[in-house]
């Protein structure tokens, strides 16, 4: 007969192994130009601002260093956020704050599509 692990077991084996994949995702604060984010957008969610600034999303990518979260303001939202695609792999780069009227600035990004995820993943498996 086959002896299960129970769920405990196979997370402990998982840790032993080191195969444990870390999903929450870490904070990134856009500070300086020329940050950036290289990998596979995820997801986008809604947040309400406490502070009267509005709505505004946050994105989730996949990196080489695991998951982050991050925004990019109202203005990038309109401009950025409608057109990126879950699953495929961009390269996105702080270019600084840009004043605009009344005193107020909006954060300036350039956004570069590399590709969909499984157009690299094929590859990178063969040369194993």
């Amino acid at each position: 007969y086959i002896i299960m692990k129970t769920y405990k077991q196979m997370y402990e084996q998982a840790q032993k192994d080191e195969s444990l994949k870390q999903l929450t995702p870490e904070y990134m604060e856009w500070k300086k130009p020329d940050q950036q984010v290289i990998g596979a957008f995820i997801s986008k969610g809604l947040v309400s601002s406490s502070a009267g600034g509005g709505d505004y999303y946050q994105y989730v990518f996949g990196t080489d260093t695991g998951n982050v979260k991050f925004h990019m303001g109202k203005a990038s939202d309109n401009d950025i956020g409608a057109v990126l695609v879950p699953g495929v792999v961009y390269c996105i780069t702080y270019l600084g704050k840009e004043e605009i009227s009344g005193g107020r600035s909006v954060n300036k990004f350039n956004v570069e599509e590399i590709g969909p995820v499984g157009e690299f993943a094929a590859p990178a498996a063969e040369a194993k």
